[in-house]
Formats: structure tokens, C-alpha cells, sequence
């Protein structure tokens, strides 16, 4: 799991929900606040998929559509399994594999693509760029650079 994964969200008004789709508007992505942080990962998985990832517990995210799903088959034990748009193709969140769900029951957490939500409803978030490239996928992440938020001198 990544580091710092289950840090507080953002604080948002009772009530707020802030609601994302891909292009083709097929599925939607809602969030009942907005994540505590974003990781921009360079690990392959998360750059050829496009994910930079808000954590959230699954009740915080929900989604509707239809999407498929893939489990990379680099890893011997892969515990991220992506969900995708199945008209357009675009990454919308993850969820956990099977094996690991079986292997940690009390894990209650998904990623969301934060790309495909709109920047302007992103600021202040502080965005971390993960060094997953390097990581063996024991313990915490390095990071490659130092953290921003995001704001308008330093959009996403």
C-alpha cells in the first residue's frame, strides 16, 4: 500500500460531491471529498495508464458505466487491478486484486485517476511525485522531486 495512503481528506462542505467522466461520458467518478494528497507516479503501470491517484475509502468513491478491468501480469503478485472506461479507454480508478483483498480483508481503500477531474477543482491539494519506478514494492516510496500544491502558479 502506498505510503501515506490513508492520510485525511481536504475538507469539504457537508454534502459536496464533486463528479468526474471521461470524455465519451460512459462512466462517472463521484468523490464525496477531495484526497488528501495526489500521487503522480512514474512506475510504468501508472505512466502508460495515464493514473495519478487520489486514495479514498470505497465509500468515499463510487462509480457507474460500465468499465473493464486489468490485472498487469509483470508482477508475480499484483495488488492494484485497473478499471477502465470500456468505450473510450480511459483509466478511472483502481481497485485491489482479489488475491490481495483475500490476503488483507480490513484494507478498505481504491485509487481515483485525479486526471480526469477538473485542475481548477484540485487546488490546494499537494501533489507528490512518487518515485514507484524505483520502488521494490516493500515499504514506503522515495519521492523524485519535492511536493507542490496546486494552485494557479502551479497548475497540473
Amino acid at each position: 500500500m502506498p505510503s501515506g495512503a490513508r492520510g485525511s481528506q481536504l475538507e469539504w462542505p457537508t454534502g459536496t460531491s464533486l463528479t468526474a467522466r471521461p470524455l465519451c461520458g460512459a462512466v462517472s467518478v463521484t468523490i464525496t471529498s477531495r484526497p488528501a494528497f495526489i500521487h503522480d507516479c512514474n512506475c510504468r503501470l501508472c505512466r502508460t495508464s495515464g493514473g495519478a491517484w487520489g486514495y479514498f475509502p470505497q465509500a468515499m468513491a463510487k462509480t457507474t458505466g460500465e468499465t473493464g478491468s486489468y490485472l498487469r501480469k509483470d508482477k508475480a503478485n499484483a495488488a492494484a487491478e485497473l478499471q477502465f472506461c470500456r468505450r473510450c479507454g480511459t483509466t478511472t480508478h483502481w481497485t485491489f486484486s482479489k488475491a490481495f483483498r483475500e490476503q488483507n480483508e480490513a484494507v478498505d481503500l481504491m485509487g481515483v485517476n485525479m486526471r480526469i477531474f477538473d485542475p481548477h477543482d484540485l487546488k490546494g491539494v499537494e501533489l507528490r511525485f512518487s518515485n514507484g519506478d524505483g520502488w521494490s514494492g516493500a515499504g514506503p516510496f522515495d519521492y523524485r522531486r519535492t511536493a507542490i500544491a496546486l494552485s494557479d502558479h502551479w497548475p497540473w
